[in-house]
């Protein structure tokens, strides 16, 4: 069922951006009210594989049946890291998904941070051996509620001429944006999921983005899961991924951000998860415009905190070199024609 491994240039979304701006996104308290604070370490682990199912034909990605309950071969359920496929005979080991949790401190209520990474390996896999989807636990510690939520596992026969075509995927339907996870044939692809306890201490998951050096084993697309359109065609392409790269990681650490730059970050995230999965290159530009727009109000809504004493001056030197660094990669792209695009 697997084809060889293709080397030819990724094409990854846009929405990598919306993950790095989120996990610096705090819910600002009600006034007059004791923010709670938390500490712990996140575990997982899966259970509940589905052994029947579809898969996706090479070329015509149309779906195909496949009851599996007698043939499967697998290992790892109840634990966080489980193993499905056939390689017998082949030179590729099964595939196998594995989560591994982060711990955490002083994190506030609502604040998005990374509960941990999840590694997919896509491994040998014969349409007997597959299967078709398990569901995620994760747990935050005593007093906060956990998360439950499916994954769906959705296998592609390999054409063996376009790697995005023949990748095969994880898709979380139930996170705040659809997301899915995409491993190239033979690869093994890691990805940051991020979440935040909210609520009356309930852990949720927000959204997933690629683990920094992970371009060229795998790809993330916030878009629905569609049959008939390979994952993470967006026409964005490589400049997107370096904004991701100049927009990774919290951009104040522990600080608590106004309301108003929240706000602002979250316009933001919202207009890029739209473009998720467009390969239109007009509305491509139109909205990474419109992005780059409201990133620009944020640092001088980060400069005017500064001054007000609300959040610290590298805070706010923090938000201007990331929105600079992010506006350095844009602008080539933007102000190129259409005849120069890769």
């Amino acid at each position: 069922m697997k084809g060889e491994i293709m080397k030819q240039p990724l094409r990854i979304t846009i929405g990598g951006i919306a993950w790095m701006l989120a996990s610096s996104i705090v819910i600002a308290p009600t006034p007059g009210a004791a923010a709670p604070r938390y500490a712990g370490t996140i575990t997982g682990f899966f259970d509940s594989p589905v052994l029947s199912g579809d898969f996706l034909q090479a070329g015509t990605r149309l779906r195909v049946s496949q009851d599996n309950r007698i043939t499967t071969v697998g290992s790892g359920i109840g634990t966080s890291s489980i193993t499905w496929g056939d390689n017998s005979g082949a030179t590729l080991a099964p595939s196998t998904m594995t989560f591994t949790g982060n711990s955490f401190s002083d994190v506030a209520s609502g604040q998005v941070f990374p509960l941990g990474t999840l590694t997919y390996f896509n491994g040998t896999n014969s349409p007997p051996s597959l299967i078709f989807g398990v569901t995620m636990h994760l747990s935050a510690g005593d007093g906060i509620m956990p998360f439950t939520g499916p994954v769906a596992i959705v296998s592609t026969q390999n054409g063996s001429s376009d790697r995005v075509a023949d990748a095969d995927l994880l898709h979380f339907s139930n996170f705040e944006v659809p997301s899915t996870l995409g491993a190239f044939e033979g690869m093994a692809v890691t990805a940051v999921i991020f979440g935040r306890i909210a609520g009356e201490s309930q852990l949720e998951i927000t959204s997933i983005g690629l683990a920094e050096g992970q371009a060229d084993h795998g790809c993330v697309d916030d878009a629905p899961l569609v049959d008939s359109t390979p994952p993470c065609a967006s026409a964005c392409g490589d400049f997107c991924a370096a904004i991701t790269l100049a927009l990774a990681g919290p951009l104040c650490g522990n600080e608590q951000l106004p309301a108003v730059l929240n706000r602002r970050l979250d316009q933001a995230r919202h207009l890029l998860w739209q473009v998720s999965g467009t390969d239109s290159e007009r509305k491509a530009k139109k909205r990474v415009t419109l992005v780059m727009k409201q990133l620009r109000r944020s640092v001088a809504i980060a400069r005017r905190a500064a001054k007000k004493g609300r959040i610290s001056a590298a805070c706010a030197e923090a938000v201007g070199r990331a929105v600079g660094n992010a506006q350095s990669q844009t602008e080539p792209w933007l102000l190129a024609p259409p005849a120069q695009q890769g």
